[in-house]
């Protein structure tokens, strides 16, 4: 069985129009296929794909320019290996991004990375209540359906965020975490200082249940080791600081592609927020 998100069949790469290129700040790793097809590839893109790539004992990756973009990545935001040979020519991250597959037990969960601006926009673009299409039947399943046929039971209260407040516990969790960048402790330290004095309950509503439920699915793969009720609090603690983060600017969707980037592309900081809580 199969199952995404109701919105992933609109999805669309906004490529030059992205404020936020996934074709830098990144290292993208080149699987041997597509590096061995590069290496054969005649003529100036030929020659600077094989300057490009840097191997290791961990295989090959392309090197970023000083200001940390992709040498392929044209000066308006276009690539230029799909320029020149279409899409068939991407590595195999780069086809794949912003896509994941996670499988849990018999059941292959597909979605898109919340650090894509296209992909939160259209999370975001509806107050619809979150629904995941099961690929072989056609149905559509409310969260609890789907965990109900992952056989994990919860209780469906803790599916709906209310407008609490990120914990201490967690804000000082997410302190531990790598940073991103050198702006991210910065923007940290400056929502803690003003948390006290946001209003209580935070933002609240479909909205925020569409990113709490999206959140958890994100990280259902883990509802073995870790238990379905750590990642319910991940969840539900993460969209406090997205509801916090919009309390304190104003609704925007760069809030939650803003935290998935810090948290969700990096296994070792995922893992510090969903240890438990004092």
């Amino acid at each position: 069985m199969s199952i995404r998100p109701d919105f992933c069949d609109r999805f669309r790469c906004r490529a030059a129009d992205c404020r936020h290129s996934c074709c830098r700040g990144w290292e993208i790793d080149v699987d041997a296929r597509s590096a061995a097809f590069y290496e054969t590839l005649p003529g100036e893109l030929g020659e600077k794909l094989r300057r490009s790539l840097q191997r290791d004992d961990d295989g090959a990756h392309f090197v970023l320019t000083e200001d940390g973009r992709c040498p392929l990545l044209r000066p308006d935001g276009l690539c230029e290996l799909i320029c020149a040979l279409g899409e068939d020519a991407l590595c195999d991250i780069c086809a794949l991004h912003p896509r994941f597959y996670e499988d849990v037990g018999d059941t292959e969960l597909c979605g898109l990375g919340l650090s894509c601006e296209a992909v939160c926009a259209l999370l975001l673009g509806s107050e619809e209540p979150l629904r995941f299409l099961d690929e072989e039947s056609g149905a559509l399943l409310t969260m609890e359906e789907l965990l109900w046929r992952l056989g994990l039971e919860c209780d469906t209260t803790r599916l709906s965020y209310g407008g609490e407040k990120p914990s201490d516990a967690f804000l000082a969790r997410l302190a531990e975490t790598e940073a991103i960048d050198a702006d991210w402790p910065a923007e940290l330290a400056a929502l803690c200082a003003a948390l006290p004095g946001l209003p209580s309950p935070l933002p609240a509503g479909p909205r925020y249940e569409r990113i709490e439920q999206m959140l958890l699915y994100r990280q259902l793969d883990r509802a073995e080791s870790v238990g379905l009720e750590a990642l319910l609090d991940y969840a539900h603690e993460s969209t406090a600081f997205v509801a916090a983060c919009d309390a304190l600017y104003g609704p925007d969707a760069e809030h939650l592609r803003r935290w998935s980037e810090q948290i969700e592309y990096s296994t070792e900081n995922v893992e510090i927020l969903l240890r438990k809580r004092n």
